[in-house]
């Protein structure tokens, strides 16, 4: 039986942006990046493949906004972008490493092929 993950990392942008009052469209144009990106971002629910240079831009236009309305207290830091939950139990199967680890390995399978010379060679695809 494969080994299921516990942890997970979540995304916070959503809750964040929520409890700022700021909508997609003023962060996109502080980002200066198209609406859907923003919305893309928002809706995910765990930590989506975002570089260092897109996150610190992320945590300055919260904080941009947030100045440019005068609410100096609701300032964010890098890391209040995620949340570390350390017994959620995740559907995937730690034991398999992939680039992307919610699929499944194709099964290798046995197949005969006839050679040039008509006799029958076996081949294992992948």
């Amino acid at each position: 039986m494969a080994k299921k993950a516990v942890g997970a990392v979540r995304w916070n942008l959503k809750r964040l942006m929520d409890e700022r009052d700021i909508g997609s469209t003023e962060f996109a144009r502080v980002l200066k990046i198209d609406v859907s990106n923003v919305t893309r971002w928002r809706q995910a629910e765990y930590l989506p493949q975002i570089n260092e240079k897109r996150w610190i831009q992320i945590v300055s236009a919260i904080n941009y906004i947030c100045e440019s309305r005068g609410n100096y207290r609701m300032l964010i830091q890098l890391d209040d972008l995620v949340e570390f939950r350390y017994t959620e139990q995740r559907d995937f199967d730690v034991d398999y490493s992939s680039g992307d680890i919610r699929k499944k390995p194709a099964s290798k399978q046995k197949s005969k092929q006839k050679d040039a010379d008509g006799g029958e060679k076996s081949t294992i695809a992948a």
